[in-house]
């Protein structure tokens, strides 16, 4: 799994559904305003309003000029936020049509837009409650010195940020950042796992999905401790990301756990796939954006070319994750857990498929990634990764060759399929070790 890994049970997928979102920010700011502006109101009656305008720090001489000031510090910010919020959706829209709507969950996970609408939606409370409190027919000493100020200060902090948001936004259109920003995600490992031999004996306890959904994350550190004092063999048979029906096994135990709930605690599962999931929702984010960009209504083939270096990185990253067909992946700080579907086999194996079915038809990216598979036999084989990771990678190349070549109209087409193929027979040692 990558960077931060998979969600780590149902509490922090709770969190998570409370945090990740556009609403949740400038709520927290919509309550909050009013409180500070009591306090800073109280303040500023209590001392500091009447300090400014002694030491002559006053912004405004003449009551009716600060309301018609706190009036149009209101009108300002209501356009300037119904402008942001216009802006995103409109960016939301147009980013996802071109380039998948999962990329949607990682946008609205961004905190500088959510906190770019909190400041403005704060800004826009607290000037509602100072103009609330100005009386235009009240002596210039009476006037809420340290309010104003204080609304004057948030505007121009506002204008500010809505320079920087409005450049974020606009940035998100820009495809290569985002899938840039997947390949980086998807080439780390957050979940150490190494080969075990299977199980094979019979299990004697099952706990299976109470619900039907996604499973979007395992805590396997704090069943790691749940289960001490537990002994024998724990197969989670549900990998992050994959589809589960109510009544599924989820998790099988050679012996008894103490406590089922615990365990399901431990295991969220949700109603769709997202980003939380980690690398099995990443890798194939890449493989959906290129074969989006493939589509005929796009059209744009540079950036599957992009998918594809971003996904040989993340194969790269992921090397130390190979499992051997004759064993099972486990979790490497306590090998009795055993996770199938969560080592490289089953992080990549479908992905690459799909990824091939798409390119197929446009012999560019066919060939570009026959040329990945190629250099990351050259790359690995020279750091001594399993002999099964190079068959995997070309086999890969090979099935993506035959189906590039059978779909090619061109014979000029074939010809540089069948060039860059022919990388894995050049006399190199790591490519000798793939024939080997």
């Amino acid at each position: 799994m990558a960077g931060k890994g998979p969600l780590r049970g149902i509490k922090q997928w709770v969190i998570h559904r409370l945090v990740a979102n556009y609403w949740s920010l400038p709520l927290v700011a919509v309550l909050v305003a009013p409180l500070v502006g009591a306090a800073t109101l109280w303040f500023d009656r209590a001392m500091a309003g009447r300090w400014l305008y002694e030491n002559g720090l006053n912004l405004l001489t003449a009551p009716d000029t600060a309301q018609d000031l706190a009036i149009a510090v209101v009108g300002l910010n209501t356009a300037l936020l119904t402008l942001y919020w216009s802006v995103t959706l409109i960016v939301l829209t147009l980013a996802t049509g071109n380039l998948g709507v999962r990329l949607v969950d990682r946008w609205l996970d961004k905190g500088l837009v959510r906190l770019s609408m909190a400041g403005l939606t704060f800004t826009l409370v607290y000037s509602v409650i100072v103009l609330m409190r100005i009386d235009p027919e009240a002596p210039v000493a009476e006037l809420p010195h340290f309010a104003l100020l204080g609304v004057f200060a948030l505007q121009l902090i506002n204008i500010g940020m809505m320079g920087v948001a409005i450049h974020d936004l606009g940035r998100t259109m820009f495809v290569d950042r985002s899938i840039a920003h997947l390949g980086s995600e998807a080439a780390s490992v957050a979940v150490p796992v190494t080969g075990a031999a299977p199980f094979a004996g019979d299990w004697a306890h099952t706990i299976a999905a109470p619900r039907e959904g996604y499973v979007e994350g395992i805590d396997l550190e704090a069943l790691r401790d749940e289960l001490a004092t537990h002994t024998g063999a724990v197969r989670f048979c549900a990998a992050p990301g994959q589809h589960v029906l109510k009544g599924e096994p989820l998790v099988r135990f050679e012996n008894p756990p103490p406590d089922d709930r615990e365990i399901k605690r431990a295991i969220a599962i949700g109603d769709f796939r997202s980003g939380v999931q980690s690398t099995v929702y990443q890798v194939r984010l890449l493989v959906e954006v290129a074969a989006r960009a493939l589509s005929p209504g796009i059209n744009d083939f540079y950036t599957a070319l992009a998918c594809a270096d971003r996904l040989a990185a993340a194969i790269s990253g992921h090397a130390s994750t190979w499992i051997e067909e004759s064993e099972v992946a486990a979790y490497a700080p306590a090998p009795r857990f055993e996770l199938p579907g969560q080592d490289f086999r089953g992080l990549f194996e479908g992905p690459l498929k799909a990824f091939r079915q798409a390119a197929a038809d446009y012999p560019s990216v066919s060939i570009r990634m026959i040329d990945n598979y190629a250099r990351l036999c050259a790359l690995l084989g020279e750091q001594g990764c399993p002999s099964g990771l190079l068959v995997f990678l070309k086999e890969s190349a090979r099935e993506l060759r035959d189906h590039a070549v059978s779909t090619a109209e061109h014979p000029s087409d074939r010809s540089d399929i069948e060039r860059a193929y022919a990388r894995f027979e050049q006399p190199s040692a790591s490519l000798k070790a793939v024939e080997a």
